[in-house]
């Protein structure tokens, strides 16, 4: 008989454990900054689990980012309405996009609305998301919405 799949809050554990070896050698609070950090994909761990994206770290890098995301909306340092190329015609950036719908879908309609919104901002980025290939799309959609995040902390 095969062996079911474990939850994503038991896999979420096993990733915090695999990044021991680097919060080991952070001082005392940026240790507890980054297990504050950490923590935040629990917010998301439904979204993360019906995600079934196969990389566990990508789900919660995605949460932290989204969580900022929230965080700076709320606080009106990141316009809510922002402008984006009408170009969508990257298969590319179309085929990561759909990847993240089954994440959105469990969310609530305001942070479904909020997590499509941030993610269509990575339209903006087309070019570089291209440039680095299929093979980095997830890496390079998180670097773009992260990028974004920085231009407005700025």
């Amino acid at each position: 008989m095969g062996r079911t799949i474990p939850s994503f809050r038991i896999a979420a554990v096993l990733e915090e454990k695999e990044w021991k070896m680097f919060r080991k050698y952070l001082n005392k609070n940026d240790k507890k900054t980054f297990d504050d950090m950490f923590s935040i994909a629990r917010l998301y761990n439904s979204a993360c689990s019906y995600a079934s994206i196969p990389i566990r770290i990508h789900p919660i890098i995605m949460s932290i980012v989204f969580h900022h995301y929230k965080t700076l909306t709320k606080n009106t340092m990141l316009s809510s309405n922002e402008d984006v190329d009408g170009n969508h015609n990257s298969i590319i950036l179309k085929r990561e996009l759909d990847k993240w719908k089954t994440y959105s879908d469990i969310l609530r309609k305001h942070n479904r609305d909020l997590f499509n919104q941030m993610l269509q901002s990575s339209y903006k980025y087309l070019s570089s998301i291209e440039a680095k290939g299929e093979n980095y799309a997830t890496q390079s959609l998180i670097m773009s919405i992260l990028l974004e995040h920085h231009k407005k902390i700025l």
